[in-house]
């Protein structure tokens, strides 16, 4: 499936896709934390007689990026939502929530899910947040190209067309934090926690494409250890990586001592 590719515009378009009651649930949470950073979101299901309306109307010409939150039980009618929105070359990146990460449902996922990362209940448990703030932390890291919506800025920034390259519809995705206080290299000890975080479920050697996003105040972002912590990820591979990209972000409303890393594979070998 081809992407859209902006030749003019740096901040995409991103819309938002509640499908059900986990998207309904997801959505509703996404109001109360962050009403004004992403304004644009739908909630619909298998209820809906006018569904297929609906989902043109929200997704506009300037659309440019979809994300679709859906539960496993859900994934029937996701794909036709999917189907639905596959011929406007968006960037699509699906969240799919299931009990465990070997659930025989998920071996039904078609291509048109765009890049979907897998967000298994127990192991959302396992690092204390709720299914709603996972999702949420998950949209609002992927999205980390558009820190002047989000008031945060950029050290070290990309652009749309990077972000395309990167993670565009790749299929089977996962995803890790990490959080460090380490007075030698935090960044380096973030990556490795976001590696270990029970989160990533997929050996990370074998993803052709890794996004890699450090966050935190700007007394903390030293970038010969940010670049050291990146040079590590990258000796990890076992496959040729079509591309590994990192970004650092300013924030500083961040409320640790320290540095947290955020971690998409995806395009993994067979």
């Amino acid at each position: 499936m081809e992407v859209y590719d902006p030749e003019c515009d740096f901040f995409p378009c991103i819309n938002i896709l509640g499908i059900g009651a986990t998207g309904a649930n997801t959505l509703n949470y996404f109001g109360e934390v962050a009403d004004d950073i992403f304004p644009a979101r739908l909630i619909i299901s298998d209820k809906d007689a006018d569904f297929q309306a609906k989902i043109s109307d929200f997704i506009l010409d300037e659309t440019c990026w979809l994300f679709v939150i859906a539960d496993v039980e859900d994934l029937n009618f996701a794909a036709q939502v999917t189907k639905i929105v596959e011929q406007s070359n968006l960037l699509i990146t699906s969240l799919i929530l299931c009990p465990t990460a070997d659930d025989v449902r998920l071996a039904d996922i078609p291509k048109n899910f765009g890049t979907w990362i897998i967000l298994p209940e127990d192991k959302i448990d396992a690092i204390g947040l709720t299914d709603d703030a996972a999702i949420y932390r998950a949209v609002n890291m992927t999205t980390s190209i558009i820190p002047i919506m989000k008031k945060r800025a950029n050290f070290i920034g990309m652009d749309f067309v990077e972000i395309l390259r990167t993670i565009g519809n790749c299929g089977r995705a996962c995803i890790g934090f990490g959080e460090s206080l380490d007075a030698g290299n935090p960044a380096l000890d973030a990556v490795k926690k976001a590696l270990k975080s029970p989160l990533f479920i997929e050996d990370i050697g074998k993803a052709k494409k890794v996004l890699l996003v450090f966050f935190g105040r700007i007394e903390f972002l030293n970038m010969l250890q940010m670049n050291e912590a990146a040079s590590f990820l990258d000796e990890l591979r076992q496959a040729d990586w079509d591309i590994t990209l990192w970004q650092v972000d300013v924030d500083e409303t961040f409320d640790k001592d320290g540095v947290a890393a955020f971690i998409l594979a995806t395009n993994f070998e067979k």
